[in-house]
C-alpha cells in the first residue's frame, strides 16, 4: 500500500513539473516578441541560472568544507584524547604491577 502511495506521489509530481514545462514553452511561443529579443531574453536568463547555480555550488562547497575540517579537527582532538587516556592506564598498570610484584618478592623471600 505504501509503495502505490509513493508511486502516485511521483506521478503527480511528474505531471505537476511536466505541466509547468509546457506552460512555459506555450508562454514563449505566444509571447508578443519578436524571435530575436525571445532568444536574447532565453539566454539572458540561462546566464543568470547559470551564474547564480555557480555561485550555489561555490557557497555549498565552502561550507562543506568547513563542516569537513571542523569534524576532522573535532576527531583528531577526540584521538589524541583517548590515546593520553590509554597512555595513562598503560602507565597505571605497569606501576601497579612493578608494586605488586615488589611486594609478593617481599612475601616470597623478605630476606633478600
Amino acid at each position: 500500500m505504501d509503495g502505490e502511495k509513493q508511486c502516485n506521489g511521483l506521478v503527480v509530481l511528474l505531471v505537476f513539473f511536466l505541466g509547468g514545462l509546457v506552460g512555459s514553452l506555450l508562454g514563449l511561443l505566444f509571447a508578443p516578441m519578436t524571435g530575436r529579443k525571445t532568444r536574447k531574453r532565453i539566454r539572458d536568463a540561462s546566464t543568470d541560472v547559470k551564474a547564480r547555480t555557480i555561485n550555489t555550488a561555490h557557497r555549498a562547497r565552502n561550507v562543506t568544507t568547513e563542516k569537513v575540517t571542523d569534524l576532522v579537527d573535532k576527531g583528531k582532538t577526540r584521538v589524541d584524547d583517548a590515546t593520553e587516556s590509554v597512555r595513562a592506564a598503560v602507565e597505571a598498570g605497569k606501576t601497579a604491577f612493578v608494586e605488586k610484584k615488589s611486594e609478593l618478592t617481599n612475601i616470597i623471600s623478605p630476606d633478600k
